[in-house]
């Protein structure tokens, strides 16, 4: 590069010092070499080289930093080496915009161009060992030439962490999280984000000193890097808290997401549903056997305005006494037949 730069600068001292070729002609060279100085310096500034890990089942995050003047241009992403000028097609793109300041999404990559900070964010997710590789974020001048930013991921499978873990909660309650991450990883930034859609992190909570609480609305996270643990709450559960990954973040904001967290939520308003229900469901049994034991209005009237003054159970001492009264009238017929039939007798003999 720099003998590019300094074959450029005698050209330019040459062509000023020429009496043989033209002042058009020497105007126009020099506005070409110019430019092709301008822009190999652009070239060696913008392109750099840059390495992330990345964990099977899990997704990265890498953040390209391009110069503002290259904010309304296309950018994509591609996997391959950096072109020269006798090749084509050297890299396939994976993902290509011209949106900005928006999530673009393809299959397992997404890509957002924060023109206000000038950075291109792709993220590449359920990451496999065969992603391993040289990949590009590329800003697209069409005839000025390409800018690139080389990325080397290197995806790999560590025994010490769980790829996923499943958790539950009730709604409204709370939840504890505990997630290993690699000793390589010990004086990194940990962090816990909130997985919306194809956005990894749509909300992150992160801590960046060992042994030290570090709370954030509803989430509350500890790293012991001693024992290289990530643990946390979240409370106030909801429906919506239903995925969240824990990772780790290295100095240039390049994310690694390791293990995903899955809750599912438990309403408890259908348990009290339920409990209202059984206690509507027997009381109005409880007021419909009452109704059916006592009988309606207008009968009880007419027994009460029959009997006003009939205690209780009367209704089964008229028939026992009118029984007696019947056994005693048939008794006393029965002792006067047998007096008669005695006085008949002593007459006839």
């Amino acid at each position: 590069m720099a003998i590019v730069q300094a074959y450029q600068a005698d050209l330019l001292r040459d062509l000023d010092s020429s009496d043989a070729v033209g002042g058009d002609i020497v105007a126009e060279l020099r506005t070409s070499a110019d430019l092709a100085l301008r822009a190999t310096k652009e070239t060696a500034r913008c392109v750099v080289s840059f390495s992330v890990m990345g964990y099977s089942g899990g997704g990265v995050t890498i953040k390209c930093r391009y110069d503002k003047r290259y904010s309304a241009y296309i950018k994509y992403f591609c996997k391959g080496k950096k072109p020269n000028m006798l090749q084509i097609g050297w890299c396939s793109d994976l993902i290509k915009t011209d949106i900005k300041d928006k999530w673009a999404h393809s299959g397992r990559f997404s890509l957002y161009d924060n023109t206000r900070s000038e950075v291109l964010t792709v993220t590449i997710r359920d990451l496999r060992q065969e992603d391993s590789g040289t990949y590009q974020c590329a800003v697209d001048r069409r005839a000025l030439g390409d800018l690139y930013t080389e990325v080397k991921l290197k995806v790999i499978t560590d025994d010490c962490c769980v790829k996923s873990i499943s958790l539950s909660a009730a709604a409204g309650g709370s939840v504890n999280i505990s997630c290993k991450y690699p000793q390589s990883h010990r004086s990194d930034v940990k962090f816990l984000c909130w997985r919306s859609g194809a956005d990894l992190c749509a909300e992150e909570t992160s801590v960046k000193e060992s042994r030290r609480w570090r709370s954030e609305g509803k989430i509350q996270l500890y790293d012991d890097r001693e024992e290289q643990l990530l643990t946390g709450s979240i409370s106030r559960v909801t429906e919506q808290d239903s995925e969240y990954w824990c990772g780790v973040q290295s100095d240039q904001g390049h994310k690694s997401f390791i293990t995903r967290v899955r809750i599912t939520v438990t309403d408890l308003s259908v348990p009290e549903t339920t409990s209202s229900s059984s206690s509507s469901s027997s009381s109005s049994s409880s007021s419909s056997l009452s109704s059916s034991s006592s009988p309606p209005s207008s009968s009880s009237s007419n027994i009460t305005s029959a009997s006003p003054n009939m205690p209780k159970g009367s209704s089964l001492l008229v028939p026992l006494v009118l029984v007696l009264l019947v056994l005693i009238i048939a008794e006393l017929l029965l002792l006067f037949l047998y007096k008669k039939n005695q006085s008949q007798g002593k007459t006839h003999s």
